[in-house]
């Protein structure tokens, strides 16, 4: 997997601005997953979804990111992470620790981190505190607002398939049977995104 070599060899520090928010396939989206996106090749991540945890880990390692600055004036709750219920928190999060971060905002949204594979992952390699060893400036619980939680669509499960296994991922995505495939699915919804448009190069 090819990193940009700003971020893997040029730059000290990367600092990450994430919006608190539910995803559809790794039940959250903030200071860990948001550095999925410095996998440049958008087919790339398609085949590396059912690696996302250890992958995803060493990505952030790669990139040297340390710093976050979370934008939590709103949320998107319900589903995502391009769809869902905007929804007001009015706060901001600080940290010089991701997995601290993870922690904290996981908590305010009042998520089990324990449910979501990516941060269960972190926290066995040791990147994510307890939370009474985490140094804070102030209580988190009164910025806590409504609970935020996960309700899929029927049309979603067919990527979530796709996400958790290689063998689907490649009949969705690379095979023969994958145009045909999506078409089926958006006759019922509106496509998230265009790989083919985006991508710099066809499947292997």
């Amino acid at each position: 997997m090819e990193l940009p070599g700003l971020l893997t060899d040029e730059i000290g520090l990367l600092l990450t601005l994430p919006v608190p928010k539910v995803h559809m396939y790794t039940g959250v989206s903030l200071t860990y997953k948001n550095q999925w996106g410095c996998i440049p090749e958008p087919k790339d991540r398609l085949r590396l979804h059912p690696l996302l945890p250890r992958v995803l880990f060493e990505v952030n390692k790669a990139v040297h990111a340390k710093v976050a600055i979370v934008d939590g004036r709103w949320g998107l709750n319900v589903s995502g992470p391009l769809r869902g219920d905007a929804v007001p928190l009015d706060w901001i999060l600080v940290t010089d620790d991701l997995g601290a971060g993870a922690r904290i905002c996981c908590e305010l949204m009042q998520v089990p981190l324990a449910k979501i594979a990516h941060l269960r992952y972190a926290e066995r390699e040791g990147a994510i505190p307890e939370l009474g060893e985490i140094a804070l400036n102030t209580d988190p619980a009164p910025f806590k607002r409504d609970r935020f939680y996960l309700r899929r669509k029927w049309t979603d499960y067919p990527g979530l398939f796709a996400f958790r296994s290689r063998t689907v991922a490649h009949l969705a995505y690379f095979s023969r049977l994958s145009t045909f495939l999506h078409k089926v699915l958006y006759l019922f919804r509106e496509p998230f995104y265009d790989y083919n448009e985006n991508s710099r190069s066809g499947p292997d």
